[in-house]
């Protein structure tokens, strides 16, 4: 009965470090985007900082202005999710994150842009 107590203990601390998917600490970082709009390539960088467990956020446009995220939230299957509001009008970034790059959507009512890009830092 001891034996598989510890057995029990040991596997409960071993699984979480063996369960995949995303984590905090594998989004903070400074990370690269690029969009194309009709009239244009958007390129900037996207910041995220682990704030205790949870993940705080700015995206940066292509002149340095920062937008700070609302809501950033990591989901099943490698999903990170983000709120903001740029001139009144709110936003959301879905982007699935593989290794060290991504690629997803940006969008706002009835605007639904591809978005993509690497970590940099």
């Amino acid at each position: 009965m001891k034996k598989l107590i510890i057995a029990l203990f040991v596997l409960g601390i071993a699984l979480p470090s063996f369960a995949g998917g995303l984590k905090v600490k594998d989004v903070a970082g400074t990370w690269s985007y690029e969009f194309v709009t009709d009239y244009e390539t958007v390129t900037g960088t996207m910041e995220f900082e682990k704030s205790g467990k949870e993940l705080t956020g700015t995206i940066f446009t292509d002149d340095g202005q920062p937008i700070p995220f609302t809501k950033v939230e990591i989901r099943d299957n490698n999903v990170l999710y983000c709120e903001m509001e740029f001139e009144s009008t709110p936003f959301e970034l879905s982007i699935t994150i593989e290794d060290k790059k991504y690629k997803g959507t940006l969008g706002t009512e009835g605007i639904e842009l591809t978005i993509s890009g690497e970590k940099t830092e």
